[in-house]
């Protein structure tokens, strides 16, 4: 009960704290109406010519309650009750002359990567429809659910299959093409070497991209996106309640020639919106092989399969101001093998849209069960508040 009674303050105060933030900036304005179009254009921008730039930032912070056995390690989002900085960003974009763009974005701090605090850092050409290219630090083209901004999310963050399927930015090139303008998009892209952890919620690690290409070989991915109605729209929640039915699906594959560990995967997902409601499900499967003679310690004893699968479904019931989202997780780490890595979660979040997703409030509630081996109490009541423009 105690615990309960702590979740319920926490969430309290940081719907208080939302609300005081929307009073010191004026009227709440919603994403239809002049604040929400003004941080979309840029608050900070600059133009001659062909040549454009604007300043982008983005705050995060969390704090919530977390169960007992809540561990890191086995990607739960805190280890224990209290506060963090989920993320904290700053950059420009912009257009250097047309059909020319490009991104620089840093973390203040490095999130305890390798990789440091760099976070994207690219350069795209587009010279038509038929064809572009992007050069840099970018998303890696394999799970939508790790590429769509974390920023756009009904959700407090991804889900933790997709985290520990599919690695964040990487250095590499991609080649695009779309045949059929704004509904078919065809990517396929060579990047440096992954480098995978040994265990499940590891993810992929940050191995830096200053010094180049140093411990692994090269990764290849491949993946078709198509909208065949209306485009689908930035984010997952369909926070504007538009009246065109939207859908997009599609998938990807993944071969990362790894020195230490040689992974195969693919994905699929399906994406759609209408008048507030939102649906997005994915699915991700891979099998990895361990090298005869690795080359760093990140590697694995036997070969291995694993498969992950997430749906989110919600509903904005206030036009541009409330939603509510739930998402279930189904997360296999050893095909061959029961353990407590076979579990299934359901996440419940409710989110005030103040101005969009460039300022918002959530609250949300997690439950983990494992399927084998011995329970861990790991559930969690979290909130969050999130700036960006």
């Amino acid at each position: 009960m105690r615990n309960v009674v702590r979740s319920a303050l926490i969430a309290v105060v940081l719907l208080v704290t939302g609300r005081a933030y929307a009073h010191e900036g004026g009227t709440a304005d919603t994403a239809d109406e002049p604040t929400a179009q003004a941080l979309r254009d840029g608050l900070v921008t600059y133009e001659k010519g062909q040549f454009s730039t604007s300043l982008h930032l983005r705050i995060q912070g969390w704090g919530g309650w977390v169960a007992d056995d809540a561990d890191l390690t086995n990607g739960d989002r805190m280890q224990e009750t209290g506060f963090m900085l989920r993320r904290a960003r700053f950059g420009f974009d912009g257009q250097f002359m047309k059909g020319v763009t490009y991104d620089l974005e840093m973390d203040l701090f490095d999130q305890e990567r390798a990789g440091g605090p760099l976070y994207a850092a690219w350069i795209a050409w587009r010279p038509s429809h038929w064809f572009g290219t992007v050069l840099g630090v970018q998303p890696f083209p394999f799970l939508m659910g790790e590429m769509v901004s974390s920023g756009e999310l009904p959700h407090l963050d991804r889900a933790i299959g997709a985290n520990a399927m599919s690695p964040e930015n990487t250095m590499g090139l991609l080649l695009k093409t779309e045949p059929w303008e704004e509904h078919l998009t065809i990517s396929a892209g060579l990047f440096n070497g992954l480098r995978r952890a040994s265990s499940f919620f590891g993810g992929y690690e940050g191995v830096g991209v200053s010094m180049g290409n140093r411990f692994e070989e090269l990764a290849y991915a491949a993946r078709l996106d198509f909208q065949p109605l209306a485009p689908i729209g930035r984010g997952i929640a369909d926070i504007g309640q538009g009246e065109e039915f939207r859908l997009a699906l599609g998938g990807a594959g993944l071969y990362n020639d790894g020195s230490s560990i040689l992974t195969m995967g693919y994905s699929a997902y399906l994406h759609a919106k209408l008048r507030g409601v939102h649906l997005f499900a994915e699915y991700a499967a891979d099998k990895a092989e361990p090298r005869d003679k690795p080359t760093t310690t990140s590697t694995i004893a036997a070969s291995l399969e694993r498969r992950v699968f997430n749906v989110s479904l919600g509903y904005v019931f206030l036009k541009d101001v409330l939603g509510l989202a739930f998402r279930g997780e189904l997360l296999d780490d050893n095909l061959d093998q029961e353990t407590q890595g076979d579990e299934w979660q359901l996440t419940g979040t409710l989110t005030w849209y103040v101005v969009g997703d460039f300022f918002k409030a959530q609250i949300e509630y997690t439950h983990r069960e494992e399927l084998h081996g011995l329970p861990i109490e790991n559930d969690a009541a979290m909130g969050g508040v999130q700036l960006l423009f």
